[in-house]
């Protein structure tokens, strides 16, 4: 052997000279029949271990490799040509393929390229022999070409037979993590693993939102292994750790606040390695606190998205020989399900927060607050689809009097019904500060879309002007639903219209314009038909279901709307977006003014709004300059309020302003309690209500703060209110 070795550290050659002297012939040895022509044998044992495919167009170059690499104990194949190595390639598994550059017909670096462009080669690593130790050009071609080592002679033989072991060994634990797939594969088939997959998979189906789904999987999973334990573990955002996300049964080893830090610990090890493991007895570690009930048997598995870690599902028993290495794969199988549910549901839990956060951003970031209207609105997203709609609602005072409304829908979802609404909302914005009706307004828009956007854009719009001086409403409708109107005494009903065309059907229609009374205290409800639309259900339906709900609404616009949202919509998920905006008329304060607000900072704008109305209305001859210095007070001692009485939770304050014996009489009340001015910021707003006002005087006690302000108006100016 060592001098057949010899002989294949000194085959060199140059281009088309090669040595012809076998180690065979060198050693006396009678020349063999012809053993590379032996080995080439394309057909060869498909169901065979990969072998090492030879590739070189003489013979005696074969017949060294040959006894090279023969102590590997791989199947040796031989091909003199590139053309027979491709043939070899079609019938048989190669482990790797040493490639001789140079070749009459068909050369290495094309037979490379050839089996590099077969999906079912491309993965065999390919090692490049070649005598032309110079050519620089060449040995980039075939790194190129897809070789994995280039090597010159003369070679190592220890050297080449290292590398060739190395891609032998990992052929073989390639085909051993094949023939483990298909024992999988052959395991789903069982009617058990089905059945839980099955099981599972429903579960998955059914369920978006990430706790129920959490909670459904795991007890389903405890039902179906016959397990007294079973909880799942999900990554926290930091990714220091595992979080226990639902549980049920006897209490898992974990801490008591059920977080499992990836630093340390048994369990921390299997998820650092994403390895499935069976324990039992002294390997499980022990519950934080202590179970009175102890675990004898666990089965963990990681639940995995690629190579990222999602989380874990630990599945125990009482009873130590509970499960087996059968049920531990089954479980494995299972877990790999639940990933997929769980990644989607988290992704869609993303989406959602991502889309709701867009949406947002197209719709008014706070609604006007005129004099004589209370105004409130919401949105809910569509609870089966992860993309931006196209429901909006938008409002702005024309004057001192009107307000114009509107809402609207765009079909579909995604980008383009994004964009589309904010262009809609924004043209008719434009186009009632122009001074245009209802229905000019909505004519002019149906013209721009079918201008800009084409026929079959399809959207609906409401658009109504408000007018607080006059009573009434006048609106039209582009295929709107019509807005509801709840009175005084429950009492409801629909302001309807004529020609209600969607925009972008057809310019030969255009809507028509109708005004209705509107009295004091009434209120005025737009909605999308996501309020009222239910598939398979007739929309009159919807709409009785939201007569009833607005009948027994809260006066307040606030309070009705969440009401008539929980009264429609529950809990469902919605196949549809809803908007809706509600609008109250105040009826005319001839008394002293009464306020009760909210502590938020919207509240302040809203509570001056309402005072300067008042002002007009029980004091008209006031100066304009004297009624301005009580604004500020005013605002001042409500913004301190929201500031400073009573910090980050839901409140309310109280304010009053009449008017007797020449002195207008300011008071703000709160029951909360005082906290010290935070930062430099602020800290004037006293300073200035003592300089705007006669008197300042501040009652504080444990249940509240009462700040009354007063200023003298000349008899000319003061009409009691």
């Amino acid at each position: 052997m060592a001098r057949r070795l010899s002989a294949v550290e000194g085959i060199e050659r140059e281009p088309r000279d090669r040595v012809q002297m076998t180690a065979a012939q060198e050693a006396g040895d009678p020349q063999p029949a012809d053993p590379a022509a032996a080995a080439i044998d394309p057909a060869g044992d498909a169901g065979a271990s990969p072998g090492i495919l030879l590739v070189d167009d003489y013979r005696e170059n074969l017949i060294a490799l040959s006894a090279l690499l023969e102590p590997l104990g791989g199947r040796l194949i031989s091909a003199d040509s590139g053309e027979q190595a491709l043939r070899v390639l079609l019938r048989q598994e190669i482990a790797v393929i040493l490639l001789d550059v140079r070749m009459a017909g068909l050369d290495g670096l094309q037979t490379a390229r050839i089996i590099r462009s077969r999906p079912s080669t491309r993965h065999i690593p390919i090692i490049f022999l070649t005598a032309a130790a110079r050519d620089l050009a060449e040995i980039s071609l075939a790194y190129a070409s897809g070789a994995v080592d280039y090597v010159i002679k003369p070679f190592e033989p220890d050297i080449l037979r290292a590398k060739v072991s190395v891609f032998l060994e990992l052929s073989r634990e390639r085909a051993e993590r094949v023939r483990q797939t298909e024992a999988r594969a052959q395991a789903e088939a069982v009617t058990r693993t089905v059945r839980t997959l099955q099981v599972l998979s429903d579960t998955a189906l059914t369920n978006l939102e990430l706790d129920g789904l959490a909670a459904e999987l795991v007890d389903r999973t405890c039902t179906l292994f016959g397990a007294d334990a079973a909880g799942l573990l999900l990554r926290t955002e930091a990714a220091t750790g595992l979080q226990l996300q639902a549980s049920r049964g006897v209490a898992l080893p974990l801490p008591a606040d059920g977080f499992l830090d990836l630093a340390e610990g048994p369990l921390a090890r299997l998820a650092a390695e994403r390895r499935s493991a069976l324990l039992r007895g002294g390997e499980l570690p022990v519950a934080e606190p202590a179970s009175p009930a102890r675990l004898a048997s666990l089965m963990v598995v990681p639940l995995l998205s690629g190579v990222e870690l999602l989380g874990m599902v630990l599945v125990g028993s009482l009873a130590e020989q509970r499960f087996d290495a059968g049920d531990l794969e089954l479980l494995a199988l299972a877990a790999d399900r639940m990933a997929i549910a769980l990644d989607h549901s988290q992704r869609f839990a993303h989406g959602r927060e991502l889309v709701q956060t867009l949406q947002r951003s197209l719709l008014p970031e706070r609604l006007p607050h005129p004099p004589r209207l209370e105004l409130a609105a919401r949105y809910l997203p569509s609870g089966l689809a992860a993309q931006v709609g196209g429901d909006w609602y938008d409002a702005l005072e024309l004057d001192g009097e009107r307000t114009a409304v509107m809402i609207g829908d765009v079909v579909g979802h995604g980008v383009r019904a994004a964009t589309t609404m904010s262009e809609l909302r924004n043209a008719l914005r434009a186009f009632a500060i122009e001074g245009h009706s209802p229905s000019e307004a909505l004519h002019q828009l149906d013209r721009l879309v079918q201008a800009t956007l084409g026929t079959g854009m399809i959207a609906t719009v409401l658009f109504l002007i408000v007018d607080a001086g006059a009573a009434s409403v006048t609106l039209a409708r582009a295929g709107h639903p019509p807005p509801a109107v709840r009175s005084l005494d429950g009492r409801v009903r629909f302001l309807e219209t004529e020609n209600t065309v969607p925009l972008g059907i057809s310019d030969a229609t255009r809507p028509s314009e109708s005004s209705y009374p509107l009295a004091p205290g009434e209120t005025l409800l737009l909605f999308t038909d996501g309020l009222v639309e239910r598939r398979g259900e007739s929309i009159s339906v919807g709409l009785d279901r939201l007569h009833r709900a607005l009948r027994h609404a809260p006066a307040d616009v606030e309070s009705l709307c969440d009401h008539v949202l929980a009264q429609t919509i529950g809990t469902q998920a919605t196949d549809d977006d809803v908007a809706l905006l509600a609008v109250q008329l105040l009826p005319e304060t001839d008394g002293p003014l009464e306020l009760v607000l909210p502590a938020q900072a919207g509240s302040v704008p809203l509570a001056r709004h309402r005072l300067r109305r008042w002002f007009e209305l029980n004091v008209p001859t006031l100066e304009r300059e004297l009624r301005a210095d009580l604004e500020v007070a005013f605002s001042e001692a409500c913004t301190n309020v929201v500031r400073h009485a009573y910090g980050p939770r839901d409140a309310t304050f109280g304010a009053s302003v009449t008017v007797a014996s020449g002195v207008v009489t300011i008071e703000i009340r709160d029951t909360g309690r005082w906290r010290p001015p935070r930062g430099e910021h602020g800290g004037r707003g006293l300073l200035l209500m003592r300089q705007l006002c006669d008197r300042v005087d501040i009652d504080r006690r444990p249940d509240g703060t009462t700040v009354r302000m007063q200023r003298d108006v000349p008899a000319s100016q003061a009409v009691s209110s």
